[in-house]
């Protein structure tokens, strides 16, 4: 297993997964280094700022530092673990953790900036509202968005599952479409429950209250509860996010591979969500993660070694076939920010 990890988190000792290449291609440190603390420097020297190193555990290059990410997911966890239907003052305590998300972001310009490759994960209702949380958090960014509709959109990106807790429908690892018309209704609800909890209360804004109740909305009203054509921003931006992460997850979705919840989101892009808050969403999710298998336009095959900052669905290709079909025996690197004649036609 491997991750990306920022070149100042290193402590020296980590172990290369990945070569590390300048701008011009050459190699720096190859596959298998054990970095070194003057290797790190260097690399300092040079404007590397992230690597790809061996760890032993799954996970990728993250959003949020861990120590913020453990402290937000108990908290998460404990506030809406034990809430009950009449007991909404205590899911205030969610509006602090919002805020240690967009803090932590704000706080380190890599992570503003970065592309980050998401990962497959298990349906846990706690993590995903946390990935949604700091994916939305990202995209109002990335949008310009103010800090007022930010911090709502934080909030409302944890506790936009709340509605969940009420419903008996099983809905991991099951496409809802599949279900007979009783259970889907019964599972549209659950934004309806999300939002009736806290309709009432002071703490939460009546712009968080709305990104609620439309989180499942869709453009063309092609989404629930209200089928609605007109759909904020706002809402858009955590709508994008959800339906990305369900469908890594399988939360109302059978459970689909990174790539493919790709290219669910940009085969849908100016039909369930508008163009501008899809291309937001795409400037930070790697459209095409680290060993991804591709295809070129010309017919050329080959694997993703590396991410170009700014451009996340143009990254750097190792070819492993030539246009014609040939297997390349010598090690040719096609860099799509660089070579503007060829685009990335599918995902083999």
């Amino acid at each position: 297993m491997s991750k990306l990890v920022s070149i100042n988190e290193l402590e020296g000792g980590e172990v290369l997964a990945a070569d590390v290449i300048t701008n011009d291609y050459q190699v720096l440190l190859s596959v298998g280094t054990i970095l070194k603390l003057d290797y790190v420097e260097k690399l300092k020297e040079l404007d590397i700022d992230q690597v790809r190193i061996q760890t032993e555990n799954s996970e990728e290059c993250a959003i949020l530092k861990e120590e913020v990410k453990e402290t937000c997911l108990n908290k998460v966890k404990d506030v809406l673990g034990r809430h009950t239907y009449n007991n909404n003052s205590e899911l205030m305590e969610i509006n602090s953790a919002a805020e240690d998300v967009i803090q932590n972001i704000l706080e380190d310009e890599q992570a503003v900036e970065a592309v980050y490759e998401i990962k497959e994960r298990t349906p846990d209702i706690y993590e995903h509202s946390l990935t949604v949380c700091s994916m939305a958090i990202l995209t109002g960014l990335r949008l310009g968005l103010s800090r007022d509709v930010i911090n709502d959109i934080g909030t409302a990106s944890l506790l936009h599952d709340l509605g969940l807790r009420y419903i008996t429908v099983n809905y991991i690892n099951t496409d809802i479409s599949s279900l007979n018309e009783k259970e889907q209704e019964e599972y549209r609800k659950h934004t309806v429950y999300g939002y009736t909890a806290v309709l009432h209360e002071q703490w939460i804004s009546e712009r968080a209250k709305r990104i609620l109740l439309f989180h499942h909305e869709k453009k063309g009203g092609l989404g629930y509860p209200l089928h609605a054509t007109d759909i904020p921003v706002e809402c858009q931006v955590l709508g994008i996010c959800e339906t990305f992460d369900e469908l890594i997850c399988g939360i109302g979705y059978v459970a689909h591979k990174v790539p493919e919840a790709i290219e669910f989101i940009k085969a849908t892009k100016g039909n369930l969500f508008d163009e501008e808050v899809t291309n937001a969403f795409f400037q930070f999710i790697a459209a095409y993660p680290f060993n991804t298998l591709i295809k070129l336009s010309d017919g050329s095959e080959g694997i993703v070694i590396k991410q170009n900052k700014g451009f996340p669905e143009r990254p750097v290709i190792k070819l492993t076939k030539d246009s014609s079909g040939n297997t390349c025996n010598t090690e040719t690197i096609v860099d799509l920010v660089k070579v503007h004649n060829v685009v990335i036609e599918c995902i083999l």
